[in-house]
This record gives C-alpha cells, structure tokens and sequence, in this order.
C-alpha cells in the first residue's frame, strides 16, 4: 500500500453533526448542513474539498435575475 493511501485510511472521520457543532459561524454551518449527508463520515480532507468545490459554484444567472425583480 502506497504511503498516501496508508495516511488517508489512518485520518479520523467524523460525522456531519460532528463539523456542523465544531464550527462557529453560522454561513459555515449552513453550508455544512446542505452539502453533508447525515449518515455518513467525512474527514477533514474530505469536507474541506467538498466545501472548496460547493464555493466555487457558479451561480445561476436565472436566479439572480429573479432576485433583482423581486427587490425591483
């Protein structure tokens, strides 16, 4: 087994509870609660890439244009 692959199977894994309660900011904690399944583990490598991935999105211009009537 290759020494990467060996680290990644020692690395703790911990539920989606466990990141949404450790982390202080509530925009953070709304973005863990939607991107995280409930009944599976993450590390920490994990989540910061599926976080990194979820920000870097783009947004549906639909959307925006939908917001901009309805303040309009």
């Amino acid at each position: 087994m290759s020494k990467a692959k060996e680290d990644k199977s020692k690395q703790q894994k911990y539920s989606k509870s466990a990141f949404v309660e450790a982390v202080e900011e509530s925009k953070e904690r709304l973005i863990l609660q939607v991107i995280l399944a409930d009944n599976k583990t993450y590390t920490k490598d994990e989540v910061a890439k599926l976080v990194e991935a979820w920000k870097s999105k783009k947004v549906n211009a639909k959307v925006e244009k939908e917001k901009k009537e309805v303040k309009a």
